[in-house]
């Protein structure tokens, strides 16, 4: 069990953003940019995927040159979550990883972070500031989804 996992990301200015995961007493902090991926869209995207049962997915965060994977993989409730760096896009097999960026967990405590970290970004910032700021839509139906999702699994006792 994860003892106080905890995604941060700032509102973006400029195009860019700080984007903080905690768990325990190790943190990963690095500063992403909105191109060539909106990696906030993509992350909401994963949470649901997970919640969906979707086992394997990469979110691509790119802090010029270089890039830092969120790779979950998942299965029988449970999530794995590893934080890769890479120097600069072409991989080539090539990663340092971030060191004590693991986690594993219940599925659930997991979407459940990411999805506390998105809604307080949503609360930070109105939907056109956002669009200005990142470049991308915030994805509010995505984090609504996954909102209505966990209150289900909550009421159900899951």
């Amino acid at each position: 069990m994860t003892d106080g996992l905890r995604l941060d990301i700032e509102r973006p200015l400029n195009g860019w953003t700080t984007v903080r995961l905690t768990v325990a007493d190790v943190g990963l902090e690095f500063i992403a940019s909105y191109t060539p991926r909106d990696s906030i869209g993509d992350l909401a995207q994963a949470a649901a995927g997970l919640l969906d049962g979707v086992p394997e997915q990469v979110v691509v965060w790119n802090t010029e040159p270089e890039e830092y994977e969120f790779q979950f993989s998942a299965v029988g409730g449970r999530t794995h979550l590893k934080v890769r760096r890479y120097p600069d896009h072409r991989r080539r097999g090539r990663h340092i990883e971030a060191l004590g960026a693991s986690v594993d967990d219940d599925t659930i405590r997991i979407v459940r972070a990411i999805w506390r970290g998105l809604r307080r970004l949503c609360g930070a910032v109105t939907a056109e500031e956002f669009v200005a700021s990142w470049g991308h839509p915030f994805p509010i139906a995505t984090v609504e989804r996954i909102g209505e999702q966990l209150r289900a699994m909550k009421s159900e006792g899951s």
